[in-house]
């Protein structure tokens, strides 16, 4: 019953595309800034390659984050509001979890 309803909200692309498709332009900036950066750093000794390097790192570790918040605003779009409190409870763990890092 809880599949059917689901179904007749969904309006748009699947959720599944819309989540592949950001996690794949997600692992494509961070494979080119770390490869800039790398490559960078090994054949000119650049002072900004860690920078780039850093870059390629924070957006590969926020890719997740950003799919669990893109996913939240698919699943309110879609008015499935038990999917979308899943993902606020996701979203503020992951908070939770890079401030109490912090300490």
């Amino acid at each position: 019953m809880m599949a059917a309803g689901r179904n007749e909200k969904t309006t748009g692309e699947p959720i599944e595309i819309v989540l592949a498709r950001l996690l794949r332009i997600g692992t494509v900036i961070a494979a080119a800034l770390l490869a800039t950066g790398i490559g960078a750093m090994l054949l000119a000794g650049a002072n900004w390659a860690p920078r780039l390097i850093t870059a390629g790192l924070v957006v590969l570790l926020g890719t997740p984050v950003m799919r669990v918040l893109v996913a939240g605003l698919v699943f309110v779009r879609q008015r499935d509001w038990l999917f979308s409190l899943f993902c606020l409870i996701v979203l503020c763990s992951l908070a939770a979890g890079i401030i109490l890092g912090r300490v």
